[in-house]
């Protein structure tokens, strides 16, 4: 039976140490009362005040006479794009942190790290990921022409 290898003991080492870095930012952000998950990934959306019949209202919750400008609230709503984008980037980092451990395990056993322009591709096509919400916010640039 063979013994460990430095180059092995090094690579679980990392990844341990990758495991609980993330296992310790998780219990600090869980345990934090003023943030959450839901908030972080929630944006502001004006939305008018309306009444049950679906006419906008004034603030006093009276209907609006002709020319009247409707009242609009701004609220926090989930955000479909910025959710994308989370799960996307942990995507992304458990991918950068696998090749990462298999260079590095490499690199410990005497090897030459491999040349990795080829795969240079594979990881900006992982950029598509944060697709959704780079036009969420390159279209509210445009929102100053909206009358």
């Amino acid at each position: 039976m063979n013994s460990i290898s430095f180059a092995e003991m090094l690579v679980v080492l990392v990844a341990v140490a990758v495991v609980m870095s993330m296992l310790l930012c998780y219990r600090s952000l869980r345990e934090a009362r003023d943030w959450s998950l839901t908030d972080a990934s929630s944006e502001g959306v004006a939305l008018t005040k309306t009444d049950t019949a679906g006419n906008a209202i004034d603030a006093a919750g009276n209907a609006l006479a002709a020319g009247q400008v409707p009242l609009t609230v701004t609220m926090m709503k989930a955000s479909s794009s910025r959710f994308i984008a989370l799960v996307g980037t942990v995507a992304i980092l458990m991918i950068y942190v696998g090749f990462g451990l298999a260079c590095l395990h490499r690199f410990a056993s005497g090897n030459e790290i491999p040349d990795m322009t080829k795969g240079a591709n594979f990881f900006y096509s992982g950029l598509v990921l944060f697709a959704p919400y780079l036009i969420n916010k390159f279209s509210s640039v445009f929102s100053i022409f909206k009358p």
